[in-house]
């Protein structure tokens, strides 16, 4: 009887040694590879892309606004450029994510998997209940952070889509300044005028205020509607950016804790007494 068991755990400890060994020299290989990420890649630059934009929106927002001639609107665009901080926080984020993709998939598949192997197979013999479930923690921990990444960026997708059109449409608005500006500029250099790009933004704000009778009080309340679109786009890009990572991660510890029982160790856990 005993050795009939030694013989099925030389059997268990050759396997594996074989899930270790193809752990490290091939899958790792496949799961630290961008091309195995693709997908994710593209979906991530693609934000980047937005938030620049966004980023560009709130400076040239910022500017229009403190080329109006009125002490009223300083604080206004001070609001709108710091909104641009937030904006660096996104994109910190989507650059971490990129990292994690790849460098997720190398330390599972390199490290936690193989060293679950060696746990398991030492239990086989030792019969230490502590390395098997230290084993199974390992390995489904990192099983956890190679998939965290890709399913909250496609959680992500799935929001941000349906508020694009906000998005888009903040973008597009302030946009509309820049456009202006570089139309007056490309007509006055065709008349061989030598005027700043600067200079036309503020002529044409300058003339908008002044064709509108002077009445700023309009002006701000414009500002201030794009001042609330600018946070609701910022919000968006946070929450998908920031939070949604955060949540899928703790949701598939739970997940784990409920269906295999394993009680993973957090800084409010309590000792059994």
């Amino acid at each position: 009887m005993e050795k009939n068991l030694n013989s099925k755990n030389i059997i268990s400890v050759v396997i594996l040694l074989i899930i270790a060994l193809t752990s490290i020299f091939a899958v790792s290989n496949v799961a630290s590879s961008s091309k195995f990420h693709a997908k994710t890649i593209k979906a991530l630059d693609e934000k980047k892309v937005t938030v620049m934009e966004l980023t560009a929106a709130t400076a040239g927002t910022s500017t229009a606004i403190a080329l109006i001639p009125s002490d009223a609107t300083t604080p206004l665009a001070n609001q709108i450029i710091k909104l641009s901080s937030y904006l660096l926080i996104v994109i910190g984020a989507i650059f971490l994510e990129k990292i994690l993709l790849t460098l997720t998939g190398y330390i599972t598949f390199t490290f936690l998997i193989p060293i679950s192997c060696l746990l398991y197979g030492i239990y086989l013999f030792a019969k230490k209940q502590f390395l098997r479930n230290l084993a199974i923690k390992l390995s489904l921990f990192g099983i956890v952070i190679f998939i965290v990444v890709p399913i909250s960026v496609k959680i992500s997708d799935l929001i941000e889509n349906t508020y694009q059109t906000t998005i888009n449409q903040t973008i597009e608005d302030a946009k509309s300044i820049k456009d202006a500006a570089q139309e007056s500029t490309n007509n006055s250099s065709k008349d061989g005028e030598n005027t700043t790009w600067w200079g036309e933004i503020s002529s044409k704000v300058t003339n908008s205020i002044s064709s509108a009778g002077d009445n700023v009080s309009k002006w701000i309340e414009k500002w201030e509607n794009k001042l609330s679109n600018f946070i609701d786009a910022i919000a968006i890009l946070i929450i998908t950016s920031c939070v949604i990572p955060i949540i899928v991660l703790f949701f598939f510890i739970w997940i784990i804790k409920i269906i295999f029982g394993i009680s993973i160790p957090t800084p409010n856990t309590k000792k059994d007494n």
